[in-house]
Order: structure tokens, then sequence, then C-alpha cells
């Protein structure tokens, strides 16, 4: 079987990658539209949350150019960001001991930090 016919990516790693683009942009737009609704004790846009917004709307747009691009590589590189900021956000919410947001933790670990890391694995082996 040559290299043009083996498929881009199986099904469970679309479906990871797809999840980490919706949803950080479903968060990123809802956060810009109304701040409050996302982010507690923020009732408009600032600095701050407007850094939020742009680098989580700039890794999503980066993972639908290496899909668009059929690149293992740049797959693997955003996803790694992607995940060092996950993990990021988790610890700050930890070491800053933010209580609202502790409760959104282990969402984001399911859905976003564990499938990223398995994607990671996946890709490394890929390129490998």
């Amino acid at each position: 079987m040559n290299e043009i016919s083996v498929k881009f990516l199986p099904v469970w790693v679309w479906v990871i990658v797809l999840i980490q683009v919706f949803l950080v942009l479903f968060f990123s737009v809802g956060t810009a539209m109304s701040p409050g609704d996302f982010i507690p004790n923020v009732s408009e846009l600032n600095y701050v949350t407007q850094l939020y917004i742009t680098r989580n709307i700039t890794v999503a747009l980066g993972i639908i150019v290496a899909l668009v691009l059929r690149s293992h590589r740049a797959l693997l590189t955003l996803l790694i960001v992607r995940l060092l900021t996950d993990i990021s956000d988790v610890a700050t919410v930890y070491a800053l001991d933010v209580e609202v947001i502790k409760e959104s933790v282990p969402m984001v670990a399911v859905l976003l930090i564990v499938p990223a890391f398995v994607a990671v694995v996946y890709l490394l082996k890929r390129i490998k």
C-alpha cells in the first residue's frame, strides 16, 4: 500500500481534533459575547479576557490549517501547544486557588487534556 492511499487520520483522532476545535471555539466565542457567562467575576471584555480568547482562537485556527494541509507534524505541534495551554490553565487555577473555576477542571481534563494527550502519542508514533 503506497503512502498516498493511507488515511490521513483515523476516525477517533478526527473526533478528538474536532472536539478540540469546536469546544475551544464555542467557549472563546461565548466568552467574547458574554464574558460573565464563561468567566466568573468578569462582566465585560478586558485585556486579559481578550488574550484568553485570542490564544484559543489562534490555536483552533492553527489546527484547522494543519488539517487542511494534511500535516501530521503541524497537527502534532498544535496539539502539544493546546495540551500545554490546558495543563497550564489547570495548574494556574490551583496555584491561584480560583475556587469558582475549579469545578470546570474535570471537564477540561476529560474533554481536552486526556484526548489531546492520546492524539499526541498517536501522532508521535505515526511520524516516527
